[in-house]
């Protein structure tokens, strides 16, 4: 083989999507997953964010109304488990292991492709950056998601406040969560939530390099109690938690406090996931060639 084919067959060799080769010629059930470097994960991210980048507003709309409802579903489990163990513990330590199950929530939107306002943060950026999509086209992508992301939340939170949806022990583990939020000083608030844009914008990262569904599923679980149990202050979840509590009636929480949160965690969720994390794959990427 000249130089000049070789070349060409180690372009295409890494061209081509990740295989899974035999371990061993000989064995034919044994299978080894063949890896993804930095690079070839940044590409691939990149060529999903061209899709969103002109994806229409209903359907990003679409999409986050839908990861509001998914959330939802999180806190309420959570909070159900949270109570119920508040029984024969403390409810801080009841807390923490209902955080355990928050995730469930963000499995439902893994594996029913709808999305938080956060997870455009990784893949349509770094489009951005690699100039393959404009900048304007971001707010048309971030707008309708993080609206349909509150409005998803609040219909879902509306619902499960209502007496006898779910038991009052429930009700009472929500109001613990919303008053550790709402308590916060607005600094140690935009500390977590800077904290929670990097963990979930390496949830994105971590979606590229993972290749099967059970994969995904446990990085999901695993997010959604680093999320959960040291009560991050996410602008999605944390506004959920926020929703659930006031609505639920157990909270000293004001509705005034939610819309106070809900400002500091956007501008430190942006910075966590844009600055520290986006930058940070991107450098990653170009020194990996």
């Amino acid at each position: 083989m000249n130089s000049e084919s070789y070349r060409i067959s180690r372009e295409e060799e890494r061209a081509r999507p990740a295989e899974r080769a035999p371990a061993d010629p000989g064995a034919s059930g044994a299978q080894v997953a063949v890896e993804q470097t930095p690079a070839e994960l940044w590409e691939q991210g990149i060529e999903q964010g061209e899709l969103r980048l002109s994806r229409r507003p209903t359907a990003a709309a679409a999409t986050g109304l839908v990861g509001g409802f998914d959330v939802m579903v999180g806190v309420a489990v959570s909070s159900v488990l949270a109570g119920a163990l508040s029984s024969v513990m403390p409810l801080t330590l009841a807390s923490t292991l209902g955080a355990l199950v928050f995730g469930v929530g963000f499995v439902l939107i893994t594996l029913g492709r709808s999305e938080l306002f956060t997870e455009n943060f990784l893949i349509p950026v770094g489009a951005v950056l690699e100039q393959r999509g404009s900048f304007w086209r971001l707010p048309t992508l971030w707008i309708p998601t993080l609206v349909a992301n509150v409005v998803g939340m609040v219909v879902i939170a509306l619902i499960l406040a209502q007496s006898t949806v779910l038991d009052r022990s429930a009700l009472i583990a929500a109001g613990h969560t919303a008053d550790i939020l709402a308590h916060r000083t607005t600094l140690a608030a935009f500390f977590s939530a800077v904290l929670a844009g990097m963990v979930m914008t390496l949830w994105t990262w971590l979606g590229l390099a993972v290749r099967t569904d059970v994969g995904r599923i446990l990085v999901a679980l695993a997010i959604g109690f680093t999320i959960a149990a040291p009560k991050m202050d996410h602008v999605i979840v944390g506004t959920g938690e926020l929703l659930f509590g006031v609505l639920g009636g157990h909270t000293q929480a004001t509705w005034g406090e939610i819309g106070e949160n809900f400002v500091v965690a956007l501008a430190g969720n942006l910075i966590g996931g844009t600055l520290f994390v986006t930058l940070s794959r991107f450098v990653q990427a170009r020194t990996d060639t």
